[in-house]
C-alpha cells in the first residue's frame, strides 16, 4: 500500500484533529520519519494518542509500522508523480493513446499487485475449490467482469450463476444453501444491488469473497469474509472506471488460474472440447 495515496485517498474520513496530521505527513513525508508521536502531536496541536490513532485508522499496528512503510514507499520512488493521461482529450494524437493506454495499465497493475495478499488470494482460491455452486453479484462495469468469470467457469464445467438482471441476482441470493459460495465485486463498495445480495448471503451463513477498492468504511469490506482490493483511482472521468476493470479482471484471472493449477489436464482437455464445439460456426 502507498501510504500518502491512501491517506489522499481517504482524507475525507479524517476527523479535524486526523486531518492535520494528514496535512503535515502529507506535505512534510520525509522529516515525520524521525519524529516520535509526540513530537509530530505538538508540530500538528494535536496529540500523541491522536496521531497513535492516525496511524491505526490508516491501517497499521503503530506509527513505527506506518512509518517504516512510508521510508520505503520514498526510497522506491513510488510517491512521484507519473505525468497525468487524460482519457478525454481533444488533443491526444494517435501515439499519444497508444502508449497513454500502455503506461495507465502498467501503473495500475502494479499498485494492484501491491495490494494483494498472498493468504487471502489463497483462501478464497480454496474456498472456490471446494464451492458446491458459486454465485457472482455485480452490476454496471463490474458487472462484466463478473460475466467474465462466468464464462471461465462455464468452460470448465463449474457451476456457477451470474444473472446480468439484479432482481433476479437478488431473488438467488436468498436461495443459496451450505456449502455454496458468493463473489461480490463492486470498486465503491456501496453498489445498493451487490450489497443487498451479500447482506443476504451473511443471514444464510455463506462464505463472501468481495472485490472492491481499498478504503476506509468500505461496506462492502466490512460484509466479506475475504476482500481482494484493487487500487483506489479517481483520475478522470473515464479512467477511474477503465482502470478498476484492469485490476479486477487481474483478479478474476488469479482466481481462475489458482482454481485449475492442480488440475491442469482435465481443465485443458474441457476447453479444447468446448472450443471445438463453436468451431464449425467460424467462417
Amino acid at each position: 500500500m502507498n501510504v500518502l495515496d491512501y491517506i489522499r485517498q481517504n482524507y475525507e474520513n479524517f476527523t479535524d484533529g486526523e486531518k492535520l496530521i494528514a496535512d503535515y505527513l502529507l506535505s512534510n513525508k520525509e522529516s515525520i520519519i524521525n519524529l516520535s508521536a509526540k513530537e509530530i502531536g505538538d508540530i500538528t496541536n494535536t496529540s500523541a494518542a491522536t496521531v497513535v490513532r492516525f496511524s491505526k485508522k490508516v491501517g497499521f499496528n503503530s506509527l513505527n509500522e506506518m512509518k517504516f512503510k512510508l521510508s520505503i514507499n520514498l526510497n522506491n520512488n513510488d510517491n512521484e508523480e507519473n505525468p497525468k493521461f487524460e482519457y478525454l482529450d481533444k488533443d491526444l494524437k494517435t501515439r499519444d493513446i497508444i502508449y497513454g493506454i500502455k503506461n495507465s495499465i502498467d501503473v495500475v497493475m502494479e499498485k494492484t499487485v501491491k495490494l494483494i495478499k498472498e493468504e487471502d488470494l489463497e483462501k478464497a482460491i480454496e474456498l472456490l475449490i471446494n464451492a458446491k455452486d458459486i454465485y457472482v453479484y455485480s452490476v454496471g462495469v463490474s458487472g462484466l467482469v463478473g460475466l467474465d468469470f462466468y464464462y471461465k467457469l462455464s468452460r470448465i464445467n463449474r457451476r456457477c450463476i451470474a444473472h446480468t438482471d439484479t432482481h433476479l441476482q437478488i431473488t438467488s441470493s436468498i436461495l443459496m444453501q451450505p456449502g455454496d459460495v458468493a463473489i461480490a465485486i463492486s470498486y465503491s463498495g456501496s453498489t445498493r444491488e451487490v450489497i443487498k445480495c451479500v447482506e443476504n448471503a451473511k443471514k444464510l451463513k455463506i462464505p463472501v469473497i468481495s472485490i472492491t477498492k481499498a478504503s476506509m468504511n468500505n461496506k462492502l469490506e466490512n460484509l466479506s469474509d475475504i476482500t481482494l482490493k484493487i487500487p483506489f483511482v479517481e483520475k478522470s472521468l473515464r479512467e477511474g472506471a477503465m482502470s478498476s476493470r484492469i485490476s479486477q479482471l487481474a483478479i478474476i484471472d488469479m482466481l481462475f488460474i489458482g482454481m485449475v493449477k492442480n488440475n491442469i489436464k482435465e481443465v485443458e482437455e474441457k476447453l479444447i472440447i468446448t472450443r471445438e464445439a463453436v468451431q464449425e460456426l467460424k467462417l
